[in-house]
Parts: structure tokens; C-alpha cells; sequence
């Protein structure tokens, strides 16, 4: 989630109910896109925001800190030389 807010800054709750929505199953009618839960992603945000990777944008969602930007940064770099 926190790649996401990345390389698409002001994403909040509600968008990340759409990224990991899926396919809702209606019985015997034809099925159609559901949300997915929004405690799971809210959990995870405010996760972050207390490992100061991302914090509150004023325009809504969140976005990265330079820290947070730093230490991805680093992680992606390990990964790249593995």
C-alpha cells in the first residue's frame, strides 16, 4: 500500500477499496464488482502514518513523507541489486 501511495499520492480509504474490490457474488443473479472492507485498509493506514511513511494530505487520502520516500527508496534498492 505504501508503493501505491507512491506512485499515486492522495489515495485514502475509500480508494483502496476500489484497488482490492473484487467480484460480489449476488446468488442467482449476475455478479458485479463489490468493495472490499474499508477497517482493513484504514488499519494499515494509520499503521503507516505511525511509522511515519505517510501522513495526511490537506486535499484528502495521504501521501508519502520524505522519509517514508527515503526508505522505499532504499528497499527497492536492495532489491534491484538481488
Amino acid at each position: 500500500m505504501s508503493r501505491k501511495i507512491y506512485l499515486r499520492g492522495g489515495l485514502g480509504v475509500g480508494a483502496f477499496r476500489r484497488i482490492y474490490g473484487g467480484s460480489k457474488r449476488n446468488g442467482s443473479r449476475p455478479p458485479h464488482f463489490g468493495k472490499s472492507s474499508d477497517s482493513v485498509a484504514r488499519h494499515i493506514l494509520q499503521q503507516l502514518e505511525k511509522m511515519k511513511i505517510v501522513e495526511i494530505n490537506l486535499r484528502g487520502g495521504r501521501k508519502i513523507k520524505s522519509s517514508g520516500q527515503r526508505d522505499l527508496d532504499q528497499v527497492s534498492g536492495h532489491i534491484g541489486a538481488a
